[in-house]
């Protein structure tokens, strides 16, 4: 059991990592950062898995421990605080302990193993089903932090995410930084109105709402403009879900409006700036921008794992999903009137 609760000290010290990139976002070059993120998280990881004789890692966990805890501590120097100092500690003072008590027993056996398999062990079935679900976690937060720096730029250049936009006084000097963007044959007046109308209890928000109706919210998403649903003004709330939902006990469930700009941008509280932009006459760009202030902080490093492996992948597949279902509308009500025209002329 001392060997079980070891890989998991290791495994829990690599996901305490997971906002450490949000949190030491400003510190250095981007690039960097993100180098020296994955390679402790993921080194943390493995080792971690290793303790636990996952197979390939159980031969290297000592080294992989080693490379994490270099790459977090030099990420961790780059924060210059408090919460960066005592990061360091803890990395140094986990590996020292690891490689001073745990090493031997831990070799030892890696080399039973080794010599008699996981039969020999015993539950041999059962020590394979288990490493075989430890490479697919690790294979799955390998995955997730290769394409992170590509979802959550999604659409955008390097030019469009750092120019200014609404929302971006109320951030201040945020850490966490979403960007989406999408292009769209429409001019800015034919995009702003489905952006008006978004709201559960509204237009919805044209994204996959059968999957939304799986877990119980009544979105239904809407195919046309409603004048009804046009006017949305700073407080009002943009509702995710019923009044009673969950027997009510979540009745204002949604977004609070924190600031309109009439035909062009719509700033929702805790989730971002929706942005329409002019390209020509005929064309616009849609940008969906999150920022927020990433402090550190205890909470951060509880919730970061759920945040990074869960949270941030399944929000971009609705919200691609919604931009993508804005634009399709948007286009099609611009063909609408052509192909009346055309039936007319015939």
């Amino acid at each position: 059991m001392w060997r079980i609760g070891v890989g998991l000290v290791v495994i829990i010290h690599a996901l305490a990592h997971a906002n450490v990139a949000i949190f030491a976002a400003n510190a250095g070059p981007g690039w960097l950062i993100e180098l020296l993120w994955s390679v402790a998280l993921l080194g943390y990881l493995a080792a971690g898995l290793g303790v636990l004789r996952v197979p390939v890692m159980r031969h290297y966990w000592k080294q992989l421990l080693v490379v994490g805890t270099v790459a977090s501590t030099v990420l961790l120097l780059f924060m210059r605080d408090l919460v960066g100092s005592v990061g360091v500690t803890v990395d140094i003072l986990l590996l020292v302990l690891v490689l001073e008590w745990a090493q031997p027993r831990v070799d030892a056996e890696v080399d039973v193993v080794e010599a008699v398999g996981a039969d020999g062990i015993g539950h041999g079935a059962w020590h394979r089903f288990v490493w075989g679900m430890g490479a697919l976690v690790f294979l799955y937060a390998a995955g997730v932090i290769a394409i992170r720096p590509v979802y959550v730029h999604w659409g955008t250049t390097e030019a469009e995410r750092s120019a200014a936009m609404p929302g971006d006084e109320l951030a201040g000097a945020a850490r966490y930084r979403v960007d989406h963007g999408i292009t769209i044959k429409a001019p800015v007046d034919s995009v702003w109105p489905w952006l008006a109308q978004l709201g559960q209890d509204r237009g919805g928000f044209y994204s996959y709402d059968w999957l939304e109706r799986l877990v119980g919210d009544d979105i239904r998403n809407a195919d046309r403009i409603h004048p009804e649903w046009q006017r949305t003004e700073a407080g009002d709330l943009v509702r995710a879900t019923q009044r009673d939902y969950l027997g009510g006990r979540f009745p204002d469930l949604g977004w609070r409006v924190l600031r309109v700009v009439p035909g062009r941008a719509l700033v929702l509280e805790n989730w971002g700036a929706f942005v329409v932009e002019p390209v020509d006459s005929a064309t616009s760009r849609f940008f969906v921008r999150t920022r927020g202030p990433g402090t550190p902080s205890l909470l951060g490093v509880v919730v970061g794992p759920l945040n990074v492996f869960v949270f941030e992948p399944a929000h971009f597949i609705m919200q691609r999903g919604m931009m993508r279902g804005v634009r399709d509308r948007a286009e099609a009500a611009m063909r609408r009137p052509l192909r009346q025209a055309n039936a007319t002329t015939d």
